[in-house]
């Protein structure tokens, strides 16, 4: 692993840095500047980003291991990670679009900025949080991590000339995700490992056999909170990171006077479409699925989408483009983005969540650790890490679509897999390697594909509209998972019903089907989009 990332490292330095030359992006009516011309060091560039993506990468999975001990930390069952999920992203719908959209009109690195100082904070927040709320708020602030690569591949694209464009971007998008699994490895290792090796784990479960309250578990509580204090001090460190190793470009007067720029009233029919949702699936969640009213307000957020698409297809901005998601050079990339966040990020609380339950107790399960989770989030690293180094060597677009419709099939097979075999360690290896397989293409092969075809000066906002819609696919995957995996019949259970898990797996299995037929049906993402009439400061 080491000397993967070591050879990636050398080779980004070497020739591959070098060839992203300063192009000029013009607009009609905006003059602007070459990149090299305002100092941006293609050099500095990079290793600010990597940087940026290691410290993404340790966020994104140092608390995977640890779900379970965070969960009893603040009075939660299994299941209510699925809710919570599915809540944070109410607030990202929000957020994540109008920055996205906002960093095309007033600067990439200024809003990047900005992102990196709020996340620190949310990390810190986690430390102290003893109360769903204050957890929930942690967790919420942390989706911010979302901008961040449409940003840096945004950055990428005004450094690079047009004609090395999809080549480049396809490249520095594996090299990118590369390191962000770097990261992920060394979070994993030592946050399930550190919380077990310093008396966790045994604390947790001494206490729980005795009937102890997690709360007053003095053991449990310290361990915790000092396994927590790695992610709060790393992000901390992403700020300098971004303030002085990302050049800044030359400062532009930029007019945000109305509405015609950003979208705003879009933007907000967005979110307030996605948290009808969530809401709707949360009625549900609270009074069961015979719950009509719950259903009423599902029904009439996602019939809402018409009307909306409809006023947007008309709209000067709009805050979706009908005619991309129409596009098959672009459109089935960005679609395609909400089923494999599902088959991929969704899905992995209840895989780990059933890794963790105690079959001498509940008769299901592979009673796994932190220390074991972390082993299985490992091989699904480490397989994503190879598969994506070796992306890095697919320069052939033909080549390059043909790896995106097969790897959703590996998912197919993950769960297939798991449906049958589910009583052992290396049962889950398997599954983590299958899954690595078809993430180690996906990470970074379907942001690269929107920002290869995105017009000049909206590559930050197409990704952004990819997070929308993925937002709702995490939304609608998370509450349908948690209605699969909610037992009424008992609730001072913690643990969700074997039914519940195997109804999970054939969702997912279905879900990594459809994903496949998308993608088949989508065509090489074009170079050469018409430029967009927006001024273009990054």
């Amino acid at each position: 692993m080491v000397a993967t990332a070591a050879k990636v490292a050398v080779r980004v330095r070497s020739h591959r840095l070098s060839e992203l030359s300063p192009a000029a992006s013009v607009v009609p009516g905006v003059t602007t500047p070459p990149p090299g011309a305002t100092g941006l060091s293609a050099r500095r560039l990079i290793f600010g980003l990597v940087s940026l993506q290691i410290v993404a990468g340790v966020l994104g999975a140092f608390y995977t291991p640890l779900l379970t001990p965070i969960a009893r930390n603040v009075g939660m069952r299994d299941a209510d990670w699925n809710w919570f999920d599915s809540a944070l992203a109410a607030v990202a719908a929000f957020a994540l679009p109008l920055l996205t959209k906002l960093g095309d009109v007033v600067g990439h690195r200024r809003v990047l900025v900005a992102t990196t100082v709020v996340v620190a904070a949310s990390s810190w927040l986690a430390v102290i949080a003893t109360d769903f709320w204050t957890l929930f708020a942690a967790f919420a602030l942390q989706g911010f991590i979302s901008v961040w690569l449409p940003f840096e591949l945004a950055l990428i694209r005004d450094a690079t000339p047009p004609e090395q464009t999809e080549r480049r971007i396809a490249k520095i998008s594996s090299v990118l995700t590369v390191f962000f699994l770097v990261g992920s490895v060394l979070a994993t290792v030592v946050g399930g490992q550190l919380f077990t090796v310093n008396g966790g784990w045994d604390a947790l479960q001494n206490g729980l056999d005795a009937g102890v309250a997690p709360a007053d578990i003095a053991g449990f509580r310290e361990s915790l909170l000092a396994v927590l204090l790695i992610p709060a001090v790393i992000s901390t460190l992403a700020i300098p990171a971004v303030a002085f190793l990302i050049p800044k470009p030359t400062a532009r007067v930029v007019d945000l006077g109305g509405d015609q720029q950003l979208g705003l009233s879009g933007l907000l029919a967005v979110g307030m479409i996605v948290v009808g949702i969530v809401l709707g699936f949360g009625a549900v969640k609270l009074g069961g699925a015979a719950l009509v009213p719950g259903w009423i307000i599902v029904a009439a957020s996602v019939l809402s989408v018409v009307p909306f698409l409809r006023w947007q297809s008309r709209a000067a901005t709009p805050a979706i483009d009908i005619a991309v998601l129409r596009d098959r050079r672009r459109g089935p990339y960005l679609i395609g983005g909400v089923f494999f966040t599902v088959v991929y990020s969704t899905a992995t609380v209840p895989s780990v969540t059933f890794f963790a339950t105690d079959p001498q107790t509940y008769g299901y399960g592979i009673g796994a650790t932190p220390a074991d989770i972390s082993v299985i989030m490992l091989a699904m690293i480490l397989t994503i890490i190879v598969v994506a180094s070796l992306t890095t060597r697919v320069t052939k677009p033909a080549t390059r679509i043909w790896l995106l419709r097969i790897a959703p099939f590996f998912f197919a097979a993950e769960f297939g897999w798991l449906f049958v075999f589910h009583d052992s360690l290396w049962h889950a290896v398997v599954t983590a390697v299958l899954g690595g397989i078809g993430a180690g293409v996906l990470v970074p092969g379907l942001p690269a594909a929107i920002a290869i075809a995105a017009p000049a000066g909206r590559v930050a906002a197409d990704i952004g509209v990819a997070n929308i819609l993925s937002i709702v696919g995490a939304t609608a995957g998370s509450a349908v998972f948690a209605l699969a995996l909610h037992d009424t019949a008992d609730s001072t259970v913690t643990a969700a019903p074997l039914s519940g898990y195997m109804a999970v797996w054939i969702i997912t299995i279905a879900l990594s089907f459809v994903l496949a037929a998308i993608l088949w049906s989508a065509r090489p993402p074009l170079a050469d989009a018409p430029v967009m009439e927006v001024p273009d400061v990054r």
